[in-house]
């Protein structure tokens, strides 16, 4: 399994969202199958955002309350802390402060992606998250947005998640 710690990404909406949703349709592009696990507060703002993305940007996705059968089909679900994956998923999208609790139900992920927000309590709590990956004897690799020039606009990521 690997792992990436995504990191400064802002914890205020809407950048957080526009964040999010350029990540997801990313890994919508890569065909992969993502279980996003994000706060409870904040899983309705981020499926209104992925609904209001431009026609030629459409990221299909469901909330993991939908009927079985939307949940099998839809290349992205969004979850909240607590609810079990449903269907193949290559790719967890962690974005909330916890130790996503699916980790410890099923290792199938081939992928995991932390966000980590630039809120010192959110930094802290990944480190945590980051020590348990290690203790697991994975090595996480850091994509920090602090580090890097801001990309254009219009331009391509050169981190593309599979």
């Amino acid at each position: 399994m690997e792992v990436a710690f995504h990191l400064n990404v802002p914890a205020a909406w809407p950048e957080r969202s526009s964040y999010l949703c350029r990540l997801l349709a990313k890994a919508h592009a890569s065909r992969a199958r993502v279980w996003v696990v994000i706060a409870e507060g904040e899983a309705e703002p981020l499926d209104v955002a992925l609904w209001a993305l431009p026609e030629n940007d459409f990221v299909p996705h469901v909330r993991s309350g939908e009927p079985a059968l939307l949940l099998r089909h839809s290349p992205i679900v969004i979850a909240t802390p607590g609810d079990a994956v449903a269907g193949e998923r290559s790719v967890l999208v962690n974005a909330q402060s916890q130790w996503p609790a699916v980790l410890d139900a099923t290792a199938a992920f081939k992928r995991v992606i932390e966000v980590v927000s630039d809120d010192e309590n959110d930094k802290a709590a990944a480190r945590q998250r980051w020590r348990r990956y290690q203790a697991m004897g994975l090595t996480p690799v850091v994509y920090d947005r602090a580090a890097r020039p801001p990309r254009a606009a219009t331009g391509e990521n050169r981190h593309v998640e599979r």
